[in-house]
């Protein structure tokens, strides 16, 4: 006979012992996300509460944690969840759920890390869309896995400098000579042209001061 087993007379979630209960949210079934969730809302210990979110597979019950929860512990478990649901990282989690992690999170942070590591592009496009921040938005368009994320994010800024950044800085080339041909002051050309991290960015870069030099010739 199993723990859970050995309870059914008594709600064992209501057992005085933090013990006991721990145990028996290990023995709880995944799928029974209710149980999960009343467990993570209503039980007195963090342990116990943040055992039970650890299990819970229901966005909006996670959210409902992650910003009530009077545990630190316990509210970091829960956007840990939302982020990994969100980045498909459990079997069997359809992109609907996915999507669903991304609604419930609010953690700028988190959604620009699943902005940048995400897989699924719907999920990538509807983090991106709730990042506003012109340094997280940087962020994106230099490291996001999907070429289409990346040049979002850049079209997305307005920061020259983080424009700056992203061209001296990106690994890829589509998003360096992107942000180049967004720049116009030659200071920051000179700079990017003198930088060799990205190759493709200074030599957009020094094609971009020889045009500059070109016109200037030409008016004079």
């Amino acid at each position: 006979m199993t723990l859970l087993d050995r309870f059914r007379a008594q709600p064992p979630q209501k057992h005085s012992d933090p013990v006991v209960r721990l145990a028996y949210v290990q023995e709880i079934p995944i799928d029974n996300s209710d149980l999960l969730a009343e467990i993570a809302r209503d039980d007195a210990d963090a342990r116990v509460r943040r055992a039970a979110v650890a299990k819970l597979m229901d966005p909006s019950a996670l959210a409902a944690v992650a910003d009530a929860d009077p545990d630190p512990g316990v509210r970091d478990e829960a956007l840990t969840m939302l982020r990994d649901i969100a980045l498909d990282a459990f079997e069997g989690i359809a992109e609907a759920e996915s999507l669903a992690a991304v609604e419930a999170l609010s953690d700028a942070r988190i959604l620009a890390a699943v902005a940048k590591t995400a897989l699924c592009e719907e999920v990538a496009v509807r983090a991106l869309g709730r990042v506003g921040e012109a340094h997280a938005l940087g962020s994106i368009a230099r490291h996001a896995r999907l070429e289409p994320i990346r040049l979002a994010a850049l079209a997305a800024l307005q920061d020259r400098g983080e424009i700056v950044d992203v061209a001296l800085n990106s690994d890829f080339k589509d998003t360096g000579v992107a942000a180049v041909e967004r720049l116009d002051d030659r200071g920051d050309l000179d700079q990017i042209a003198a930088r060799r991290k990205n190759k493709s960015a200074q030599k957009r870069a020094r094609a971009m001061l020889r045009e500059m030099d070109a016109r200037a010739a030409a008016e004079a």
